[in-house]
């Protein structure tokens, strides 16, 4: 799905990015929500793709291809584990870090990934791989 155009809000913090991607924690296969932000934090835009019941997959080149369009310079990423456990796994760990390391070279911030799990919610930042 391309990114979309959003109204301004701003995702200032944690409980601001879990209150934007909460409508993951019911979807029953994979899924993954980037929010495009400005120097503010205000949100400019999102991507949303569905994947399957256990993985969903977005290159890294698309999230900066959208980034540069939005004229973003911060990300902030999230996606659900239907499984019920919000634990990252070694592949979500591995993408963030290299999304991250991408992303910087773009002089684009990743502030967070979020795995969600019902109402779990951790936080790859909180968990310093970010």
């Amino acid at each position: 799905m391309p990114p979309s155009p959003v109204s301004s809000c701003r995702i200032a913090d944690l409980a601001a990015a879990r209150a934007l991607f909460a409508g993951l924690r019911d979807a029953t296969v994979e899924t993954v929500a980037v929010a495009y932000l400005d120097p503010n934090r205000r949100l400019l835009g999102m991507r949303h793709v569905v994947g399957g019941r256990d993985q969903v997959a977005i290159s890294i080149r698309t999230v900066a291809v959208d980034a540069l369009a939005f004229g973003a310079v911060g990300v902030v990423m999230a996606h659900n584990h239907p499984s019920g456990d919000a634990t990252p796994s070694t592949r979500d760990v591995a993408f963030t870090q290299a999304l991250a390391a991408g992303l910087r070279t773009l002089e684009v911030v990743l502030l967070d990934h979020l795995v969600i799990a019902g109402e779990q919610v951790m936080s790859l930042r909180a968990m310093g791989v970010v």
